[in-house]
């Protein structure tokens, strides 16, 4: 194999490995929180890893190719934005991703319900709007 072609597998290979500490580290930190952007994070980064893992694959045959699935692999990774969950934490418990934030079940519950709820509330309130103007607008050519 060539120089290149082996320093694109080692580029594929620690952006997979990267993705996949990532991965594992929003699965941590849902599991101790119970936020739903770092389960979407999560999974994310297991479509993420596969592109990378596909790409891995593809460098040995077309490189260009290989590199742009990696590309488009770290491009989906983006995890967007996140709650609030250390405050006097240090490097190495961030690293890992260990929290200072620890929800019980119970609460994780109790906010996804009220969560639900408020939903159900927006699309009443979405579907009052939505009839008011029909009604307003049945009005208007009523009277044309």
């Amino acid at each position: 194999m060539e120089l290149l072609t082996m320093m694109y597998l080692g580029i594929g290979v620690f952006a997979y490995f990267t993705i996949l500490f990532l991965t594992y580290r929003d699965m941590r930190i849902f599991r101790r929180t119970g936020y739903f952007s770092y389960r979407k994070g999560a999974f994310k980064g297991i479509l993420a890893s596969s592109l990378v893992l596909i790409g891995i694959f593809l460098i040995v045959s077309w490189e260009i190719l290989g590199l742009a699935s990696i590309f488009v692999g770290l491009m989906v990774n983006q995890k967007g934005k996140r709650e609030q969950i250390f405050t006097t934490a240090g490097t190495w418990a961030r690293f890992i991703g260990k929290t200072d934030i620890v929800r019980t079940p119970e609460e994780i519950r109790a906010d996804y319900e009220r969560e639900q709820a408020e939903k159900k509330q927006m699309e009443k309130e979405k579907e009052k709007n939505e009839r008011r103007e029909k009604l307003k607008e049945q009005r208007e050519q009523d009277e044309e």
